[in-house]
């Protein structure tokens, strides 16, 4: 009975190990939104990625609307990026700590617009309140464009989706409950593993042997989801529906996965050293 008692014990170890694991790189992820008002920084290879894409899609709107890309290109600069990502950053920041969406994204198009104003192909029609109009509405299609590529997010639905969630969920609660599940499920394989050693104490080698079981299969666990998540083709998926997204979610993502390697790898080396901590235990006696 206590042997079977041990197995059972040894298996919740190893979900739990797999929960504190999965539930730490869940928390990394969303801990630099969590500190402080402005939220996570991001980085300048987003930034460089993002100026590229930016150029990319004022030429695809240049080739619809018929006006010259370049100095609108030049008007949307690094430093505009820079404070739309930091006024993004603050979004997500308010969404996770208040339950609540953030303020829209916003940034000064006047020079924008007075590029566009005088642009010589929007200038050739020969109706001048059409050609002013034309350069207002490109003017606002950059803009919104802009702001869909650094905040892919239907600002106003998420909006009304938290005002309604919030009347139903307390969200806060619920990310701060989120946040303190490694540290919980941390407690709880210390509580699993003091229990196998003290159920199988009159031989410690066994206890061992267990625990080292626990973290390999915790190992191969984590092992199998990275390399389903490596096959899943979620990337593709969210490109084709956002670059502005992409570009973000794979600078996240492969944070996530090294630090899901590194789990992992120090998983197999514990139970490596349980194994071996075996070995020396059984040639000693």
């Amino acid at each position: 009975m206590r042997k079977v008692v041990v197995i059972l014990l040894a298996f919740l170890l190893t979900g739990t190990l797999v929960l504190f694991c999965v539930s730490y790189v869940g928390r990394q992820v969303i801990l630099p939104a969590m500190s402080g008002e402005d939220g996570a920084q991001v980085s300048e290879a987003i930034i460089r990625e993002e100026k590229l894409l930016v150029r990319e899609r004022v030429t695809e709107l240049s080739e619809l609307y018929g006006f010259d890309a370049e100095p609108v290109i030049g008007v949307i600069s690094e430093d505009i990026l820079r404070d739309l990502n930091r006024q993004a950053s603050r979004w997500w920041s308010t969404l996770l700590q208040d339950g609540k969406a953030g303020d829209e994204l916003r940034w000064d198009i006047s020079e924008l617009e007075d590029v566009l104003a005088s642009d010589a192909s929007l200038n050739r029609m020969e109706d001048q309140e059409q050609a002013e109009y034309m350069g207002l509405t490109v003017a606002d299609e950059v803009y919104s464009s802009v702001n869909r590529m650094v905040l892919p997010m239907r600002q106003q639905i998420i909006r009304l989706g938290m005002q309604k969630i919030g009347q139903r969920i307390d969200t806060v609660n619920l990310i701060t409950f989120f946040m303190r599940i490694p540290w919980a499920a941390l407690a709880l394989c210390a509580l699993l593993a003091g229990l196998l050693m003290l159920l199988r104490s009159r031989k410690p080698p066994d206890s061992l042997q267990y625990i080292g079981a626990a973290l390999g299969g915790a190992a191969l666990v984590l092992a199998c989801l990275l390399i389903l998540y490596q096959f899943s083709g979620i990337l593709p998926m969210i490109r084709e529906a956002s670059a502005g997204l992409a570009i973000q979610y794979q600078s996240v993502a492969s944070e996530a996965m090294i630090r899901a390697g590194i789990l992992t790898a120090a998983m197999a080396m514990g139970c490596t050293l349980c194994m071996i901590g075996i070995r020396k235990s059984r040639r000693k006696a």
